[in-house]
């Protein structure tokens, strides 16, 4: 027996349940996952798909079937758009901590209580970063299934992440980069001014050539970077567009540059400005055994990574009261408020000078314990003793970072 419907039919079938089937709008006809008791829940089951056809909610369900592991394959072999460094990194963390749990559940069985167990597993093993990082890839691969049309809603919702610890890193001064730059090995010694003057990456240090450098502007330009993936160099573009950007160059980084391509035999444009012993690309590994860590222990920096020098950059234009946008530029990100919350750190000289500047305010101001009517000192700034005066805001040590104009007058580092 069939009966038909203006959208869709049912039939009855031998064992006397009922079968839905219906045509998409492409002419394909599907036919209901399920059969049903009685004719009316057939029924019932062709209204709700072509209402979802009505309102564009309908999807396949044959893609239901795609399980997690498979999807995951269809979408890294997709993110073309993604640097190979984030894409070896999405790899690791979806075959590390989520392939196990859900390689073989169908996408539409993936429920936010799934999610949620697995998020508050990895917060029971890992840092409170690393977890926030691995539950971004996550996100985004479900999120991808959603934009494909495989699922129709993300179980990625409602969860709670871990909050990040507050960091009570120490800011590094000048004297400190000048103590680890002469711990460097002469032709490295540019390398760490580079990132903690400059802010680059380790990348984009790794990939600067020499066509990047322009002596006669004093500039440099960061337009492509060198990273190891899955054991091999691969050169490739700056992180975003952002990351591309020509910045000026403290004389005294300029000459300190020139000096190092001298020493090298004047390599051609298209060289790489820092290589290996060898002459090959620099390789993080092994640059960080060979040179960053002795240098690090004999400077007395424990603990400082080679991106700590990127912090201190932030945290020096921080201190120099450089605008939020000009740090935001330097530093390649896409917002200032990226360079702000994650890089910058406020030294105790910054925030003593940020003290006295509000004595100097308020010392002015009339009915306030600070200008006592009457008194010699009202309405001025009170005299500050020799020994009063506050430490420079950066103890130089013969390197003054805050000097960045062309042509300015600076003196050579300590060799």
């Amino acid at each position: 027996m069939t009966g038909r419907r203006q959208f869709g039919s049912v039939r009855r079938l031998p064992s006397g349940r009922w079968q839905a089937r219906y045509f998409t709008r492409d002419g394909e006809e599907h036919a209901a996952p399920q059969t049903f008791a009685t004719k009316a829940d057939a029924a019932r089951f062709l209204a709700r798909v072509q209402t979802e056809m009505d309102r564009g909610e309908w999807h396949d369900p044959r893609l239901a079937r795609i399980t997690f592991g498979r999807w995951v394959e269809e979408y890294l072999a997709g993110a073309r758009h993604k640097r190979p460094t984030t894409r070896a990194r999405d790899e690791v963390v979806v075959r590390t901590h989520f392939l196990s749990a859900l390689g073989r559940k169908p996408l539409t069985a993936i429920t936010p209580l799934d999610v949620r167990r697995l998020v508050d597993d990895m917060a029971r093993r890992l840092a409170p970063a690393t977890v926030r990082t691995n539950y971004g890839v996550l996100k985004a691969v479900l999120n991808a299934a959603v934009e494909a049309d495989v699922i129709v809603r993300s179980p990625c919702r409602g969860v709670k992440l871990p909050a990040g610890r507050s960091s009570t890193r120490s800011t590094l001064t000048a004297d400190d980069l000048q103590r680890l730059a002469a711990a460097v090995p002469q032709a490295y010694r540019p390398v760490v001014y580079i990132a903690g003057v400059l802010g680059l990456r380790w990348s984009e240090v790794a990939g600067l050539r020499v066509r990047h450098l322009d002596f006669l502007r004093r500039t440099l330009t960061v337009a492509e970077t060198v990273a190891e993936v899955g054991g091999r160099l691969q050169p490739a573009a700056t992180k975003s567009r952002a990351g591309t950007r020509t910045l000026a160059v403290p004389p005294l980084l300029v000459d300190m540059l020139a000096e190092h391509l001298a020493a090298r035999g004047r390599p051609g444009p298209d060289e790489l400005v820092f290589t290996s012993p060898a002459g090959g690309p620099l390789r993080a590994a092994n640059f960080r055994t060979r040179v960053w860590a002795p240098a690090v222990l004999a400077a007395g920096l424990d603990g400082l990574t080679f991106h700590g020098l990127r912090h201190a950059a932030a945290s020096f234009m921080v201190d120099g009261g450089e605008h939020p946008r000009v740090i935001q530029h330097r530093l390649g990100h896409s917002t200032a408020r990226l360079s702000l919350e994650l890089y910058a750190h406020v030294s105790e000289a910054a925030d003593r000078a940020a003290a006295a500047h509000l004595n100097e305010i308020f010392s002015g101001a009339t009915g306030t314990p600070m200008a006592r009517p009457g008194s010699k000192s009202a309405g001025r700034h009170p005299k500050v003793g020799p020994d009063q005066q506050l430490l420079p805001l950066y103890p130089t040590g013969g390197f003054d970072v805050r000097n960045v104009e062309v042509g300015g007058s600076v003196r050579s580092p300590p060799r």
